[in-house]
């Protein structure tokens, strides 16, 4: 996959090629993954996940560009550092996660990272405005909508499978018409319009259904 470089801050771009030293069961996901994919916002964090479980001593150690940064959280399965590179950047390694997958991830041109699909990427994004109100989610969920061309309701049914019964459908088109909170009220008009056009299109009966066809193509394999 080539990915939008000119997403990235001069910070994240010096570190962007040392990512390769990564392990390679660690895949990309967030606001920086689907920025690079679709070029629609400047991201400044790199977060990923897995589903192995680790120790954060020792990964802080196994890694190159982790050498002398500065470590903010350390616990089981969990290390956050924020590394300068000409500025500091912010990169936070999740393990033991439990989180089902959708489509197999890509590789990312240049470092050769993992990089998750653009409908976990939807179905994960579903699932974080539940949890807090910042513009950046709102935007990231117009652009997944508007560039890359999935509907409000298959990016619902993409939570269901990746979440299951934790995940609420109406919880998240509840929070998609609430601009109130955090920095929402700096979210641009066109993005709340597009949001708003979007809910209108969901019919909840027919999101069971969509849960079917993804998983469906999760088991074949089709994406």
């Amino acid at each position: 996959m080539k990915p939008n470089l000119s997403v990235l801050p001069k910070s994240q771009k010096g570190l962007f090629v040392e990512l390769k030293d990564t392990p390679s069961h660690f895949v990309l996901y967030g606001g920086t993954a689907i920025a690079l994919r679709l070029g629609h916002r400047v991201s400044v964090d790199f977060d990923f996940f897995t589903h192995q479980s680790f120790d954060p001593d020792t990964l802080y150690q196994k890694i190159p560009y982790l050498k002398n940064s500065e470590i903010l959280q350390k616990e089981e399965n969990t290390l956050t550092c924020l590394v300068n590179r000409q500025g500091p950047i912010k990169v936070s390694f999740f393990g033991n996660i439990s989180l089902k997958r959708i489509c197999k991830p890509e590789i990312i041109d240049g470092p050769n990272i993992k990089i998750a699909s653009l409908l976990d990427l939807a179905g994960m994004k579903a699932a974080v405005i539940q949890k807090r109100a910042a513009s950046r989610d709102y935007i990231d969920i117009e652009a997944l909508i508007m560039k890359a061309g999935i509907d409000l309701l298959t990016a619902l049914a993409a939570g269901f499978v990746i979440y299951g019964n934790q995940f609420n459908p109406q919880i998240t088109l509840k929070a998609l018409v609430y601009f109130k909170g955090g920095d929402l009220k700096s979210l641009p008009q066109k993005v709340k319009n597009n949001l708003l056009k979007a809910i209108q299109t969901v019919a909840l009966e027919e999101i069971p259904t969509r849960i079917i066809e993804l998983q469906e193509m999760q088991k074949k394999k089709q994406c």
